[in-house]
């Protein structure tokens, strides 16, 4: 993956990063290990196993997993899921589409959710779908645009 800044820069266009930045955190979030969640003591002999039929299609060269995300790309990927929280509840179809695409295979890279798999989910058109997320993009880009989002201390209507 290629190096981002640790700040979105305001002088550039704001929903492209936003875009950049929700497509580097969907896959930070597939390359954290899952493994090393159980109790100390518990453990198997079991060799680990293919979990997901989508495994067995992938098209990547080789079986690898993803190299661990730095610490930079973790902190990037918190940011970007507190921005999911932004939505007013009125965005709720928004919401639902960004965190849908935020689900990406960790050995293919691609996401779990198609845009027909969405619009299906959802009832609608996949245009639609894809209007959403864009829709949604301009939301985060616009309430992040606001010195209140950085501040320490958060005004109760700063959703509004």
């Amino acid at each position: 993956m290629k190096a981002h800044p640790t700040e979105i820069d305001f002088g550039r266009n704001v929903p492209e990063q936003v875009a950049e930045w929700l497509e580097e955190a969907a896959h930070t979030l597939a390359a954290l290990p899952a493994t090393g969640l159980r109790p100390a003591q518990s453990g198997s002999g079991w060799p680990d196993i293919v979990r997901d039929l989508d495994d067995l299609d992938c098209t990547r060269e080789s079986d690898d997993l993803p190299i661990q995300p730095s610490a930079d790309a973790v902190s990037r990927m918190d940011q970007v899921l507190n921005w999911v929280s932004l939505f007013a509840p009125d965005e709720r179809n928004y919401r639902m589409v960004i965190n849908m695409r935020l689900i990406v295979h960790p050995i293919s890279g691609l996401h779990r959710w198609t845009w027909r798999k969405i619009a299906k989910k959802l009832g609608t058109d996949h245009k639609r779908a894809q209007d959403w997320h864009q829709a949604g993009i301009e939301v985060i880009a616009k309430k992040i645009r606001q010195p209140e989002i950085f501040s320490s201390q958060k005004p109760q209507n700063i959703l509004s």
